[in-house]
């Protein structure tokens, strides 16, 4: 069987909840500053060809992450969704939980913006380390080390900058710090059939306008043209949700949802072409890596924390 190649980052279990009796979606898709709507089968959008290869290593590894942990990430997922999707109000064990909660993580990372910046920013820790250690290699090289730093090199695998990369990127995606939180956040489901306009997702799917350690945070991801699902501290704030205009709530939604996405917007159909052309990628987009963080880790890596 061959590898996985087409990498997708938002899933087709996902994007199936939007399909029309043709088993289609209307995609929109930014290029070049101009919107055009077509009608996509989810399999043949939202997906970047080996997105999530590991580069360097041999051809049976270098599809790892796609094969080891975004396939059965969704396949858990989907089982998840289904639930929400479906209406059943048993509890959540705790693998349902654990599954939607790496989901939802996902959706903030695996985007091949946020895979770039996360591989770059550990392809140059991994550079700025070995040239910290190059400088001071003669210093620190213990007696049962290669005499000099090409042959210390040499012993090492070339592909480990990348596969510290894949590395990180999962755990990134199966983030212990934020996971938690999100676990533990009172989740609700939220019919809109009586909204006069259905929802959209996109490539930027994930509405958080607060940042998780906030009291007022919340979570709220649109699962089918008529069913939103949020996450919230405030256990109060579902009703609040409620209580909104389902039509206005909708629609607010929608521009938030488009706003923050960068190239594709989904949908049942095309009527809100003009909306899309309107609001598409005016929202910055979510910094997952700031300046200072990126400095304190250099830093690290050059060894200079504590000097």
């Amino acid at each position: 069987m061959n590898d996985p190649r087409k990498h997708h980052y938002n899933p087709v279990f996902y994007l199936s909840q939007w399909t029309g009796e043709d088993g289609l979606v209307c995609e929109f898709k930014l290029v070049h500053g101009k919107v055009g709507a077509q009608r996509r089968h989810p399999k043949a959008t939202g997906f970047q060809r080996d997105l999530y290869q590991t580069d360097g290593v041999p051809a049976e590894q270098a599809q790892h992450v796609e094969k080891t942990f975004m396939s059965p990430l969704d396949n858990d997922a989907a089982l998840a969704l289904q639930k929400i999707v479906s209406g059943d109000r048993s509890d959540w064990n705790g693998d349902e939980r654990t599954a939607w909660t790496t989901f939802l993580l996902s959706l903030l990372f695996r985007n091949p913006e946020n895979v770039a910046v996360i591989k770059d920013h550990i392809l140059k820790l991994w550079e700025e380390g070995k040239a910290a250690l190059e400088a001071d290699y003669v210093a620190r090289r213990r007696p049962t080390d290669p005499a000099t730093f090409a042959e210390f090199v040499a012993l090492t695998n070339p592909a480990a900058p990348q596969i510290a990369a894949s590395n990180f990127l999962m755990e990134t995606i199966s983030n212990k710090q934020l996971g938690p939180t999100i676990f533990n956040m009172h989740w609700t489901r939220h019919e809109l059939t009586e909204a006069k306009v259905p929802t959209m997702t996109s490539d930027r799917p994930i509405v958080m306008p607060f940042g998780l350690a906030d009291r007022r945070a919340y979570i709220a991801l649109p699962v089918s043209p008529t069913i939103l699902f949020v996450a919230a501290h405030d256990t109060d704030f579902a009703k609040t949700v409620a209580s909104w205009n389902k039509t206005k709530l909708v629609k607010e939604l929608n521009k938030a949802v488009v706003c923050q996405a960068r190239q594709f917007v989904w949908g049942t159909d095309d009527s809100q072409l003009d909306f899309v052309r309107r609001h598409i990628a005016t929202a910055p987009d979510r910094i997952i890596l700031t300046e200072e963080h990126r400095k304190q880790a250099l830093a690290a890596a050059r060894g200079e924390v504590g000097r």
